[in-house]
């Protein structure tokens, strides 16, 4: 119960943040709030990989706290219970937790942030498609208008004029019989038939015609699509990950960046345990105390931190290194020594010493 308390009222709250980023979608788009709830879900895949270990950790510390102040732990150390004994169940909901980490990391959050993009660009095409009315110049952006005869059904178009301005040393002016509206990677593209291209040449002042059967132009600002082009480091397979396409300029230059990704998100489970183990390590590791174990908890939760902000350094160290080996050194062996001083060790008796026998 502490634990699915804990994952939902944390997820919330970092849920809530992350929102305020979509509000663009009904301020600039026109978007009812089912749309704009519909994109905040699909955001929460990407929250719980985070989520999970952390909420795993304050679970139980807080069951483990709670029983330490009832003497339940001092009571079942009496019967001769063993620690191990006591961890057992916990580090079963650590494992499957850490499993629901992997599932997220691996297929969920890609699978996730693909369909919250393709929404926001569909969105972004309809509302392009809607912004353009028949008989009318419409400006798109900055630097570029488009004046339309007809707008039939399906995002097609009769009789186009469109000034493109947003190169100023080089603007052209297109005029189409016919065109239709399309959603692309690279944004909202109108595919032009049957037209020309009037160009002015940069010094001399003439102007050129091109004729073209078909034409396309991106009807989004250049400045609003930068960066966009290429999926994005959540929204990649382990597959895409690993395996860097180096005929894509992104990727090759970015390929260590991309691995230590992809080892990042197999090495997040492994943080779950390491969590876990600290925790216990704090409540019933050290001694027995009568005391307030505040100061144990708290110096539990500094060692997760420093334990997740070092993880972030080592993926940096990785990314330029190549030693992606430091992703799974970090929270394995950390966990491991914890475990280590969790274990029970054999106390050893003293010898029984001689009776004297009296006759």
């Amino acid at each position: 119960m502490p634990l699915a308390l804990m994952l939902v009222i944390t997820t919330l709250i970092v849920w809530m943040t992350q929102t305020l980023q979509r509000v663009e979608i009904i301020v600039e788009y026109g978007q009812g709030l089912g749309v704009f709830a519909y994109l905040s879900i699909l955001i929460i895949p990407s929250l719980l990989a985070i989520i999970i270990p952390f909420t795993l950790f304050g679970a139980a510390v807080f069951a483990l706290y709670r029983m330490q102040t009832d003497s339940e732990i001092a009571v079942m150390f009496a019967a001769g219970v063993s620690r191990m004994r006591i961890a057992a169940p916990i580090l079963l909901i650590t494992f499957l937790g850490s499993l629901a980490t992997l599932y997220v990391n691996v297929d969920m959050m890609p699978r996730s942030y693909r369909v919250l993009k393709q929404a926001v660009a569909d969105i972004r095409a309809d509302f392009a498609s809607s912004f353009i009315r028949s008989g009318e110049f419409t400006t798109v952006g900055d630097g570029l208008t488009i004046y339309v005869d007809e707008v039939r059904p399906g995002n097609q178009f009769v009789g186009l004029l469109i000034n493109d301005y947003r190169d100023m040393d080089s603007p052209d002016t297109y005029m189409a019989q016919r065109a239709i509206l399309r959603d692309t990677e690279n944004g909202p593209v109108l595919y032009l038939r049957n037209g020309n291209i009037q160009r002015v040449a940069d010094y001399t002042g003439d102007v050129s015609f091109i004729r073209f059967e078909e034409w396309a132009v991106n009807i989004e600002s250049f400045n609003q699509r930068s960066g966009e082009f290429q999926l994005e480091l959540t929204e990649r397979y382990l597959s895409e990950l690993f395996n860097p396409d180096m005929s894509n300029s992104y990727d090759r230059q970015n390929a260590g960046k991309l691995i230590a990704e992809g080892h990042a998100r197999l090495a997040a489970p492994i943080y779950a345990f390491t969590y876990v183990f600290i925790g216990l390590y704090a409540l019933i590791g050290g001694p027995y105390s009568r005391r307030s174990y505040f100061l144990r908890v708290a110096a539990a939760g500094a060692a997760v931190f420093v334990i997740r902000v070092g993880g972030f350094f080592a993926q940096g160290a990785a990314e330029s290194t190549g030693a992606y080996w430091l992703l799974y050194a970090l929270p394995g062996g950390s966990a491991l020594i914890f475990a280590s001083l969790l274990l029970d060790r054999p106390h050893r008796r003293a010898p029984p010493k001689a009776r004297e026998v009296v006759s």
